[in-house]
């Protein structure tokens, strides 16, 4: 069926997105001077890290509570709002605390429900110089641990015009309005009672992807190079034998070990794929995609055979946001790899720039026949090299890669500051990243801090997303990671929709797709199960054979979760 291309898909009875006013937020604390209670490595995790502009670094501080960061604005500011970057590890109760002489201290703010991810606090605006964030409970075993500490000011024109239209995101997770995280699709985007419920079957560690064997037990990640399988009632394995990835014993940012994927061919060669972040021969990060043999025994598992099947080629040394997700073609002959954009920064700080390069595979999809050969009927397989591998290309993020019943191609990415896209994929397309999204930069770019990009509409050449998430000034970043497409019976409503997970808007969303048009009709986000269980941050999702679905919940008390009808 031939697909109607998508004209600027906005949410029913909304206005185009509004304009900015003329100045931009300011950041108070970036690049001040900034000290903590203790860091857990005084090199890599650095107090200064937090407010450097730069969400690929992190502050981390030693395993104990309380603990505190604080920044010195260098003189008295009129301050009301903060924004935190959690990294996995962060705050589940803290206050930010504010003081004009670095000794005595006034709370503005009090929280005891932190999810992580991106909060955004306002309160009563005060004059102070010195702020800081105050942690006595921890989300998990290790300790506090922030990509961006952020101070701005009340007025003054630093915000965006209000849209009057765009819906308020809940207060909690899962509760009302019935409108939220402002999805732009051709249809409405609503939370209603959710039709399953959660049971939590495994704990883990910052864990990342998952995949099912033919006998229904899961594989699945962690970042920091462990990988288990899973029985159905949570007894884990560990599995021996994995390379070592930058993200070993937590280290890695963003990166580590990634996606698994089991082989098309299992049956006959019990191969795993996976994909992970390594330190290539000239001593930069990059993403490696790679196979092995699963061996098991008695109560154990290892993987032999190991055979590096990709590495992505350029000089380039990825620092952040490395997609990596994995998706075999529905006749199992061609494997895709969804490749991040690394974080790499242009010459004057503008970054994304290597997405629209010919000689990297940052920023682009990979298609490659299973022995790691180019297939030639890729776009430009004449080209060789590279180029000859790209399937697609224009991405920022992409956190999410599967295929539909129909044996389409889809992509869920990650935006800058929103502009999060769900992307219909078209061999040889071009989608844009950077030179348009519907988001704007950090505040703390380098770049024209805080401006929109070019939107779509603007660039007609570029393929636009079947779905977005704006940036406006009411609602946050739904930062999607994890895509799978429903064609079983246990929620027979919920055939032919993509399920997307959501990490810093901590749910679960179902994307209505018209199978006519491809067009996305509807949005469904559901915070929080039957059984009155939160989501939380969704990192990876499959559906079982049996029609159940399983998910990780992301963070350092990551959880194996199974949804089934309540």
């Amino acid at each position: 069926m031939r697909r109607v291309q998508h004209p600027l898909l906005l949410l029913a009875g909304l206005a185009a997105p509004c304009a900015l006013a003329q100045t931009a937020p300011v950041n108070l604390a970036l690049n001040k001077p900034i000290t903590a209670s203790s860091t857990e490595n005084p090199e890599a995790f650095k107090a200064a890290n937090a407010n450097d502009g730069d969400l690929g670094t992190r502050w981390s501080s030693e395993f104990v509570s309380p603990s505190w960061i604080t920044i010195d604005l260098g003189s008295e500011q009129s301050i009301g709002r903060a924004v935190l970057h959690w990294e996995n590890a962060y705050a589940t109760t803290y206050t930010i605390r504010v003081s004009n002489d670095g000794t005595t201290w006034s709370t503005v703010h009090t929280k005891t429900n932190g999810q992580g991810g991106t909060e955004d606090i306002s309160f009563t605006p005060v004059l102070a110089r010195y702020v800081s964030m105050y942690g006595t409970q921890k989300s998990g075993p290790y300790g506090y641990s922030l990509h961006e500490f952020e101070v701005y000011a009340t007025s003054g024109g630093s915000q965006p015009d209000p849209d009057p239209t765009d819906p308020q995101p809940p207060a909690e997770p899962g509760t009302a309005p019935t409108v939220s995280y402002n999805a732009r699709v051709t249809g409405n985007q609503t939370e209603p009672a959710a039709p399953f419920n959660i049971t939590d079957v495994a704990a883990f560690t910052n864990p990342w992807g998952l995949d099912f064997l033919p006998d229904g037990r899961i594989v699945v990640t962690e970042k920091s190079d462990r990988m288990y399988i899973v029985t159905p009632a949570g007894v884990k394995t560990s599995v021996s034998g994995l390379p070592v990835s930058v993200g070993a014993n937590g280290g890695g940012g963003q990166s580590g070990l990634h996606d698994v994927a089991t082989s098309p061919t299992f049956a006959q060669d019990r191969k795993l794929w996976f994909s992970y972040v390594a330190k290539g021969a000239d001593n930069n990060n990059h993403l490696t995609l790679a196979s092995a043999r699963l061996d098991e025994g008695g109560a154990t598992a290892s993987l032999s055979n190991l055979q590096v099947i990709w590495q992505e080629p350029s000089s380039y040394s990825v620092r952040g946001q490395p997609g990596a997700r994995i998706a075999f073609a529905p006749d199992g002959q061609h494997v895709y790899l969804a490749v991040g954009d690394g974080d790499i920064p242009a010459a004057n700080g503008d970054r994304g720039h290597v997405a629209q390069q010919t000689d990297s595979a940052l920023g682009k999809i990979i298609r490659l026949n299973l022995d790691g050969s180019t297939p030639s009927d890729n776009p430009e397989a004449s080209l060789g090299g590279v180029r000859g591998q790209v399937w697609a290309k224009g991405f920022r993020n992409p956190y999410g890669l599967a295929f539909d019943g129909s044996g389409n191609l889809w992509l869920s990415e990650m935006g800058p500051a929103s502009g999060d896209e769900f992307n219909f994929i078209i061999k040889g397309a071009n989608y844009g990243w950077p030179l348009v999204n519907n988001g704007n930069r950090y505040n703390g770019d380098a770049y024209l801090p805080g401006q929109p990009y070019p939107r779509h509409d603007t660039a007609p050449q570029f393929t636009p997303p079947a779905a977005y998430w704006g940036w406006f000034s009411t609602t946050a970043s739904m930062s999607p990671s994890g895509l799978a497409f429903y064609n079983g019976d246990l929620f027979p409503q919920w055939k032919g929709s993509a399920l997307i997970g959501g990490t810093s808007s901590i749910a679960l969303y179902r994307m209505v797709i018209d199978p006519a048009t491809n067009n996305v009709t509807g949005v469904e986000r559901y915070g929080r199960s039957a059984n009155d269980v939160y989501t939380g941050r969704v990192r990876a999702l499959k559906v079982s054979p049996d029609g159940s679905i399983w998910y990780l919940r992301d963070g350092g008390d990551g959880l194996l979760r199974k949804l089934t009808p309540r």
